[in-house]
């Protein structure tokens, strides 16, 4: 027996394959998959060792049954003012649980409701919208392989995005790379170039007098480097803008690529996870909001200025800093029980399928949602299984490698700032987020790299680590950044 999922990690979407005989699985890259061809990198070779029952997965509901769950979660939603609640989401949701969210928060009247992608790639959704007109990443993997030039800036691709990094190093194009320090992608690269921290904008309005920028087919390739970064969406317009100056942009091989982080960010932005109110950010950094439903992420250890809650609820899979946290704690389906769809950076709608039961008593995130809502008295979400949903979404299929766009130049005011020293970070190859996932394969722990010149912060928690430090938010994209 076997069965076809994707990879729950990166915004790659490598596509997989699952076999079964008796007792004993087998994972192998789908080799008749049009985004990794086979390939998979190491975190998704070992996805099996992650799955199962080990101590930190979650079973069952903290107060009682499910019923006696629902419940009090219905009676704490009805004993608080409507802007005083708050949804905060995940891209490692499927687009059904996305979807079931946001109808529950519109049917309840909650205008709360954010994702951890206001961390990571807000700055792109604003940007695209200024020059484009919409939201709209215009290119794909398949322009790698067309472009002459590959210029790569604010992404470690080798190690965050290693199949796409695979593919560049594949084509025939003249890899750029500019970063604060020499990662795994500038040593691979035909040219490395180091820039300051905060200084990429310098190197961004030079690209126009770069001979292998103007003159070549170019495919600039970015990802949170760019983005986390202080007037990040002025950033990204400006990399644009480079584009269509020199008529890198709607041909074959030209254009801007974003990377994204998340197995299903690019699903969260089409499916609208935005809030009407305050941001994510903003739930963490004021008082308007006493109840907090967190699911599928960890923001205890990745939100700046995290506090505590009246009451905070969180529907996770194993026991992470914020479900520790927690009044309430849902026990949600992992990545090898849920069935659904996600949306990988290139724009491509890819299957995920479960291969396992749920463990203990957990359930489909979509599918806690509704039994939420119906608790208190909303209609429509009476679905049997995740197809339901998904013909309800009525979601076009369709895929192009590239969408012709607006080609407008945006305008803006630099701003010329200070930098004095900076902290820099990066990902491991072999570790992911806040390794809730990754931390449980043996495999990985014990070939994760020690680096003599970096320091571990994976145990630290942001409510630690910007202690009396100043934190600006992208005046466009209310996306957080440090000062500098």
């Amino acid at each position: 027996m076997s069965f076809k999922t994707t990879c729950p990690y990166c915004g790659v979407g490598c596509e997989i394959k699952i076999s079964r005989s008796n007792s004993t699985l087998k994972l192998i890259g789908d080799k008749d998959s049009p985004v990794n061809k086979g390939m998979l990198c190491i975190k998704g070779q070992t996805l099996l060792e992650t799955v199962g029952t080990d101590n930190d997965r979650l079973l069952k509901p903290s107060v009682g049954t499910w019923d006696e769950t629902i419940k009090t979660i219905a009676n704490i939603f009805r004993s608080n003012k409507k802007d005083e609640i708050a949804l905060y989401l995940s891209g490692q949701m499927l687009m059904e649980d996305l979807y079931v969210a946001k109808k529950f928060a519109e049917s309840y009247g909650i205008n709360n409701i954010e994702s951890n992608s206001r961390l990571c790639m807000y700055s792109t959704v604003e940007a695209n919208k200024r020059a484009y007109g919409a939201d709209i990443v215009p290119v794909s993997y398949d322009d790698i392989f067309l472009a002459e030039t590959i210029f790569i800036i604010g992404s470690n691709t080798a190690d965050c995005h290693p199949i796409v990094f695979n593919y560049v190093k594949k084509s025939k194009a003249f890899v750029v790379c500019v970063d604060v320090y020499k990662t795994t992608t500038a040593k691979k690269s035909d040219l490395f170039i180091k820039v300051e921290a905060g200084r990429d904008m310098e190197i961004i309005d030079d690209l126009v007098n770069q001979p292998w920028f103007k003159n070549k087919k170019t495919l600039s390739i970015y990802s949170q480097g760019l983005t986390q970064s202080t007037d990040a969406t002025d950033k990204v317009n400006a990399l644009i803008n480079a584009h269509i100056k020199v008529g890198n942009i709607n041909k074959p091989g030209c254009g801007v690529l974003s990377l994204t982080g998340q197995s299903n960010a690019m699903g969260g932005r089409e499916i609208g996870i935005r809030t009407k109110d305050l941001t994510a950010t903003e739930f963490f950094s004021t008082d308007q909001i006493k109840t907090l439903w967190v699911m599928a992420t960890n923001p205890a250890h990745s939100m700046i200025n995290y506090r505590k809650f009246e009451t905070l609820i969180v529907s996770d899979f194993t026991e992470t800093l914020t479900t520790k946290d927690a009044d309430i704690v849902l026990p949600a389906c992992s990545w090898s029980e849920k069935t659904g769809h996600q949306k990988n950076s290139e724009r491509r709608y890819l299957e995920q399928n479960a291969f396992l039961s749920p463990a203990g008593e957990s359930k489909p995130d979509w599918k806690i949602i509704c039994l939420v809502a119906k608790s208190l008295g909303l209609s429509g979400f009476d679905y049997k299984n995740s197809a339901e949903i998904w013909l309800e979404m009525k979601i076009d299929e369709t895929w192009s490698p590239r969408i012709q766009v607006r080609e407008k130049i945006v305008e803006f005011e630099k701003v010329d700032r200070a930098y004095g020293k900076s902290i820099n970070n990066g990902r491991l190859l072999e570790q992911w987020h806040s390794m809730s996932r990754t931390g449980k394969s043996k495999t990985l722990n014990d070939m994760t790299n020690k680096n003599p010149q970096t320091v571990s912060i994976h145990h630290t928690t942001n409510t630690e680590f910007f202690k009396n430090k100043k934190v600006e938010l992208d005046k466009h994209s209310k996306q957080p950044c440090f000062k500098g």
